[in-house]
C-alpha cells in the first residue's frame, strides 16, 4: 500500500518529534545531578532515536525517501530555553524533568493525531500504537519523578 502525501507529512513530523526528544533527553541528561535520572534520560534518548528510526525505515520500506534524521526549529528553541532555565535555577533536576515531560506530552498528542487519521495501514497503526504506549508510560514515570524531586 502506498502512502499518501498527508500521511507522509505526518510521519515526517513524528520523525522530527522523535529526534527532538532524543536530543532533548541528551540535553537533560547533561543537566541533572541525580544519577538515576541521568540513566533514565540516557535510556529515553536512545528510545526516541529507535522510534524515529523505525518510522524512517517504515517510510523507506514503502517507497518513500527517508526524511533526514534531524529535529525541528521548535525543538531547538525548547532545548535552548531548557539551557537558560537550567542556568538560572542552578541546573535543578526538576527543570529537566519538567522540560522532558512537556516534550513527551506533545509527542503523545502528535502520535494520537496520526493514529486518528482514517485508513491507516494496519502495520503502521501497530507500530505507532506501540510507540504511543511507550510514550504514555514515560509520561507517567516523569510525573512520578516530578513529584519526587
Amino acid at each position: 500500500m502506498s502512502l499518501d502525501q498527508k500521511l507522509i507529512g505526518s510521519l515526517g513530523h513524528l520523525v522530527t518529534i522523535g529526534v527532538d526528544g532524543e536530543e532533548g533527553y541528551q540535553k537533560a541528561a547533561e543537566m541533572v545531578s541525580n544519577k538515576n535520572l541521568l540513566a533514565q534520560f540516557e535510556q529515553l534518548s536512545t528510545a526516541r532515536n529507535i522510534q524515529a528510526e523505525a518510522i524512517r525505515n517504515y517510510m523507506s520500506d514503502h517507497g518513500v525517501e527517508k526524511p533526514a534524521h534531524e529535529g525541528g526549529f521548535g525543538g531547538t528553541l525548547h532545548r535552548a530555553w531548557l539551557d537558560v532555565k537550567g542556568t538560572l535555577s542552578n541546573r535543578s533536576d526538576s527543570v529537566s524533568i519538567s522540560s522532558c515531560l512537556t516534550g513527551d506530552e506533545a509527542a503523545v498528542k502528535a502520535y494520537q493525531e496520526v493514529l486518528d487519521e482514517p485508513n491507516l495501514p494496519a502495520d503502521l497503526q501497530k507500530l505507532l500504537t506501540e510507540h504511543l504506549q511507550d510514550l504514555k508510560t514515560d509520561v507517567q514515570n516523569l510525573e512520578i519523578a516530578a513529584k519526587e524531586s
